[in-house]
Parts: C-alpha cells; sequence; structure tokens
C-alpha cells in the first residue's frame, strides 16, 4: 500500500511536524498581538491618570513612576521582585 498517497499522507510524520509548528507559531503570534494590545493599553491608561493628577503633585508623580522603571528594570537584569 503505498501511505504518500492521499488520504494516507496527512499521516506523514514531517507533514504533521510541520503543521504542528505552523500551529505553534500562530498561536504565538496571537500572544504577541494581544501582549502589544495591553501593552498600548497600559499606556493609555498611564496617560489619561496623569491628565487627572493635580499639577501640585506631578513632580512626586513622576518620582514614583520613575522609580517603578527603575525597579522593573532591576528585575529584568536579575534584582528580586521586592
Amino acid at each position: 500500500m503505498n501511505y504518500n498517497t492521499y488520504p494516507y499522507g496527512i499521516f506523514n510524520p514531517q507533514y504533521l511536524s510541520q503543521f504542528q509548528a505552523q500551529q505553534m507559531e500562530a498561536q504565538r503570534n496571537l500572544e504577541q498581538q494581544k501582549n502589544i494590545c495591553d501593552m498600548v493599553k497600559a499606556i493609555s491608561d498611564f496617560c489619561e491618570a496623569a491628565r487627572k493628577v493635580d499639577a501640585d503633585y506631578q513632580q512626586t508623580a513622576m518620582n514614583c513612576c520613575l522609580a517603578e522603571v527603575l525597579r522593573q528594570a532591576a528585575i529584568d537584569n536579575g534584582g528580586n521582585r521586592t
């Protein structure tokens, strides 16, 4: 029996591996697109909140935000999360 012809070709392990790789890449792309959308939403939320801060508190708000950016950078460079 010739298994290289349709419909038996769909069971070819090489085809399945390629199909699985394509599915995994498609899933990864969807996850990355969601991550990008989450980042954009976070920046939008930040800007909206910044507009609500009174002028007297803007310097304090900026200092707190920059401290958080530095904390996150430290985490990315092997620092701890506390």
